[in-house]
Parts: structure tokens; C-alpha cells; sequence
């Protein structure tokens, strides 16, 4: 029996699902530091991230009364700041590292080519779903720790343009059934109308 523990949280994709499938740019992955933001001002609560995201990251606060999708955001803000990730910050241990992405895969392969095989050989996010921003080496595999098997194929563009254009195709059947509607009801009122018309001529016989 062995112990393993894992941080899940957002993978911060350097080709996210969720931005592509976010119709109205409440997601944003910011190219300087590779964090994936969300913004909750344009954010309207469709939850296509929900959908899109190959890991199962967005998460929508249904408890709540203005509820919204919440996430990992890398502590983009203090990045900004010249600052470290809160996570990093507090690990005790050094199992949390910063730095560039090509330093970090290089330092995960050191690890694993000197640890006599300790760990699994593979570096997690390095190449799935295109290739993360968050990488992980483990001494078990990581299915087994909750992280998902996903391909290394980078989400394609046709399925983000189909669930863009998703909203406006349902506008589009609003828009028609209220036209529907509308022709309906106004089919009822000239007929009855012309009920009413008719019967005043009956009344002047």
C-alpha cells in the first residue's frame, strides 16, 4: 500500500477548450504567463466550459443565488505582481515548482531518469490535450490519482465555432417560434373578429 497525494486543479492549457467554447470571452489565457483568467463580469452562466474542458475543471456554484463558474485562476494576479502562486508559496516540501515551461519538463525528465524508477515515466501535461501550462511526475499512475486520460491532440477549432454559434442558433429558434406565435394569435383575433362582425349582422336582420 502506498500513499499519494495530488493538487487538482485547473491545467491552464496552452490551447483551452473552455476560451474556445466561452461564446461571450469570460476565459482568456493570458500568452505572458500562460494562466488561463476568468472574468465574471461578461460571464453569463451557460457553463460550455463545463462541457469543453478536457479535465473537468470549471465548476459551477449551484448552491448559490447569483451563482458563477469557478476555477484555478494561477493566481494570475499576483503573477502580475512579480509574485509566486499562493500553492507554491506555501508547499513545505518543494513538490510545487515555478518556472518556465520548458525548464519545468526538462527538471520533471531529471527527476524521473534519476529516481531509478520511483516514478512513472511520463510527464503529465507535457503533450495531453496539446500540452498544459501544469505539469505532474508520480509514483503511480495517474488515473489513479483522479487526473483523466486525455489525447495529445489540442482541441480542434470546429467544435469551438459550433458551440459559439450555439447561442445564436437558439436565438434564431426563439426568434421563430415568437413569430409563430405571434401569426397565431393574430389568426385568432381576425377570426374572431369576424365572428363578432357576423353576429352584429345577424342582430341588424
Amino acid at each position: 500500500f502506498k500513499w499519494a497525494f495530488c493538487k487538482i486543479q485547473c491545467m491552464h492549457c496552452l490551447h483551452p477548450a473552455c476560451e474556445g467554447a466561452c461564446p461571450v470571452g469570460a476565459l482568456k489565457r493570458d500568452k505572458e504567463t500562460g494562466a488561463v483568467v476568468y472574468d465574471d463580469h461578461r460571464c453569463f452562466g451557460c457553463r460550455y466550459c463545463m462541457v469543453a474542458c478536457p479535465f473537468g475543471v470549471p465548476a459551477f456554484q449551484w448552491d448559490e443565488p447569483l451563482p458563477w463558474i469557478r476555477k484555478c485562476t494561477f493566481c494570475s494576479g499576483r503573477l502580475d505582481a512579480g509574485l509566486k502562486p499562493a500553492c507554491v508559496t506555501a508547499c513545505p516540501t518543494g513538490a510545487l515548482q515555478l518556472g518556465e515551461r520548458d525548464e519545468m519538463i526538462a527538471e520533471a525528465h531529471a527527476r524521473i531518469n534519476a529516481s531509478d524508477g520511483k516514478y512513472v515515466d511520463h510527464v503529465y501535461g507535457e503533450k495531453e490535450a496539446g500540452g498544459t501550462s501544469w505539469l505532474y511526475i508520480s509514483p503511480v499512475p495517474f488515473e489513479e490519482l483522479g487526473l483523466p486520460i486525455v489525447g495529445e491532440e489540442a482541441p480542434t477549432e470546429n467544435p469551438h465555432i459550433a458551440m459559439r454559434t450555439l447561442p445564436y442558433y437558439a436565438g434564431g429558434v426563439v426568434v421563430l417560434m415568437a413569430g409563430f406565435y405571434w401569426l397565431t394569435r393574430r389568426k385568432q383575433k381576425l377570426s374572431q373578429a369576424d365572428d363578432r362582425q357576423d353576429e352584429k349582422k345577424e342582430v341588424a336582420k
